[in-house]
């Protein structure tokens, strides 16, 4: 038996890894019962069903922040009190914006580095889902890193086959940008695929939902509904996606993704359709780097965002970013993606050769660090 930790809340991103780490581990350790409980709870009234288990599994999802235990991950007050390996499956970081420089500068607060010492220490493997978080763990020490890949790679029943490079493009859907900095961009880039499609039957799909409830703010909400607004008016379909995975079933017949949401682009990729991804931080140019398949930066730094990382005084690096904008828009995102599409749309997306076969030879990793589990 195995205590699985899922992060699913309202993201259909998050239910996607669930069901994708699911999939995985009864496929290859099929004689271990999983038990499911959500992350962001204490598992204080499960003790004694934990520390019966073979071990805690954490799903994927953007877990190795500074802030890792108890931040992201409640587990128990005392760590003592969990007498079984804690073992996280393709994690990723969260560095913001994500360049190198984020990369040099990237730590844990102490309690979660403690945390996640204990947790190397006890298993043959940690699982990450790109080569970027790899190295911000090494970076803190720990080294017994796979890198798996996100488990949402991993479509069972397309591992071996060839990515479909479309000749046309009849479906297309786009997934806005969360970060409220991103709305214009957004907009454009509505307006951008339209005039590039203007044939296709265009979809705006929202992960994380549309309208305010327990999980998404008024704030949120005003901003999905001003680009709602914008994609009604150029005939889109727009779709709330959250909750449930059923709502995504009809990206099946759709031939290109192009958005900002990693695991729309990732489901896109799993079963061997093209997707183009926007990196709003350091979680899409993790993904990019790992599958080598280009994407592009929906942000730029500010003059005092670079220095206040270049100054690595986490106090006063911290104060100069909330004094002052970190990151904006990328000014050339909207002409280097319309370039970006068309190249591939001349070459019938020959850039996307390949991709498959990097997934595949990544199976094997994973494979590997599944077979590794207690």
């Amino acid at each position: 038996m195995y205590i699985v930790l899922t992060g699913a809340k309202k993201n259909i991103g998050d239910f996607l890894i669930t069901e994708r780490c699911s999939q995985l581990l009864k496929h290859h350790k099929p004689e271990h019962e999983l038990i499911q409980l959500p992350h962001w709870k204490s598992l204080e009234e499960h003790i004694d069903l934990v520390n019966e288990s073979s071990g805690i599994i954490i799903n994927g999802g953007p877990g190795f922040q500074p802030h890792f235990y108890p931040g992201i991950y409640k587990l128990m007050p005392n760590l003592k009190d969990i007498k079984v390996p804690i073992i996280p499956m393709g994690l990723g970081w969260k560095g913001i914006p994500g360049d190198y420089l984020t990369l040099k500068n990237y730590s844990f607060n102490q309690q979660s580095l403690n945390a996640l010492s204990r947790i190397s220490n006890e298993v043959e493997f940690i699982s990450c889902r790109d080569y970027l978080t790899k190295e911000a763990l090494k970076r803190n020490g720990i080294n017994n890193v796979l890198m798996t890949g996100c488990p949402v790679w991993y479509d069972l029943d397309s591992i071996g086959k060839n990515i479909e490079r479309p000749k046309e493009i009849k479906k297309l859907v786009f997934t806005p940008a969360q970060d409220h900095i991103y709305r214009i961009q957004n907009v454009k880039i509505l307006k951008m695929l339209k005039n590039l499609f203007p044939d296709s039957e265009l979809y705006c799909s929202f992960h994380r939902g549309i309208e305010a409830d327990e999980f998404t703010s008024k704030a949120d909400e005003k901003n999905n509904m001003a680009i709602k607004r914008e994609a009604d008016e150029l005939g889109y379909n727009v779709v709330d996606t959250s909750y449930n995975l059923d709502k995504i079933q009809f990206y099946d017949d759709c031939d290109l993704h192009v958005g900002y949401r990693v695991h729309a682009h990732l489901y896109f990729l799993s079963k061997r359709k093209t997707s183009i991804l926007l990196h709003e931080d350091g979680r899409g140019r993790g993904v990019s780097e790992s599958l080598n398949v280009r994407g592009i930066d929906a942000f730029e730094r500010t003059s005092v965002g670079y220095i206040a990382d270049r100054l690595n005084v986490p106090k006063v690096s911290e104060a100069l970013k909330t004094m002052f904008e970190n990151i904006r828009p990328n000014s050339y995102a909207i002409e280097m993606l319309e370039d970006y599409i068309t190249e591939e749309l001349t070459t019938n997306f020959a850039r996307f050769a390949g991709v498959d076969k990097v997934i595949d030879a990544h199976y094997d990793v994973m494979k590997k660090f599944i077979k590794s589990l207690p």
